[in-house]
């Protein structure tokens, strides 16, 4: 099991004080934005955001998850829209026929129902499952992977309680379409691109009332353990540039030829928010 961070006292939590070389102009927020983001710690460059984690994280039991918009902490399983019925049976019934489909694709095939909706999360199923990682410059990198059409993007930072893990032992005993709390584990099955990822999941604490699953962040377990860090849009490329040369890219976190492919024609292509080329600003090193 890989390694996570461990939470350190909300109290610890600070914001970077000294001044940072070449910084961006800080956000505009309306007087409303201003209420919501509160709280939150402004990251416009990849120095501000390696001493954050330097500053306000250890070695176990902190998860972060990137955004390229600030979209609700809910699984999409409740972003989609569901033909017939409720998205609960809907996801049963989604999660058989990918079983019985994937099958003759696998080495190794699952051995429980959290395994399966890991496995077909990761390929694009919706299920009930949100994506974490462990590694704080993997989630930065999914949340400026790609040009924002809003503001800003985000990185949520979870400061998680120990008992909140479900251990190896209590997966196989508990059925994941039982469960009314939010929990967090990782599949033992692991993937080339879940390992690659450093890639954790939570459920999400469902409404018995709507039978709905509510934003993960407005979970009364979990509301006032989680950091939100907003990525001004006009950082992103250069944290992509910054990025991609300490090896964190489409190539390293996917593994895989559809990675391989995207890295490649990224390395000689411009994205629209990248502007003209600098030759300051190399990309492709691993090409």
């Amino acid at each position: 099991m890989a390694a996570i961070k461990k939470a350190v006292p909300k109290k610890r939590l600070v914001a970077m004080k000294r001044p940072i070389r070449g910084k961006k102009p800080a956000l505009q927020y309306t007087s409303k934005e201003r209420q919501e983001h509160g709280s939150d710690l402004e990251i416009n460059c990849l120095e501000t955001f390696v001493r954050y984690i330097e500053a306000n994280t250890n070695l176990e039991y902190v998860l972060y998850r990137g955004q390229k918009e600030d979209w609700p902490l809910v699984p999409k399983l409740s972003r989609v829209k569901i033909r017939s019925g409720n998205e609960l049976a809907a996801e049963r019934m989604m999660l058989e026929n990918f079983k019985r489909l994937a099958r003759p694709h696998l080495s190794k095939i699952p051995g429980n129902d959290w395994e399966w909706l890991a496995l077909a999360q990761h390929h694009g199923m919706a299920t009930r499952l949100l994506d974490w990682t462990s590694n704080p410059l993997a989630a930065l990198w999914f949340a400026i992977a790609q040009p924002s059409t809003s503001k800003y993007g985000v990185v949520h930072v979870l400061f998680a309680d120990e008992k909140a893990f479900l251990k190896p032992t209590e997966i196989h005993k508990l059925d994941p379409f039982k469960e009314t709390k939010p929990k967090i584990f990782q599949p033992e099955i692991s993937t080339i691109r879940i390992q690659s990822q450093s890639g954790w999941f939570t459920t999400q604490k469902l409404n018995k009332r709507t039978n709905n699953f509510e934003p993960f962040n407005k979970s009364s377990s979990f509301s006032r353990d989680m950091q939100r860090l907003i990525i001004p849009s006009e950082c992103f490329s250069d944290l992509r540039y910054q990025l991609d040369k300490f090896g964190v890219n489409r190539f390293s976190l996917f593994q895989d030829l559809d990675g391989i492919a995207a890295y490649a024609e990224w390395s000689h292509t411009q994205f629209t928010d990248e502007g003209e080329p600098d030759a300051n600003l190399t990309k492709g090193k691993k090409l």
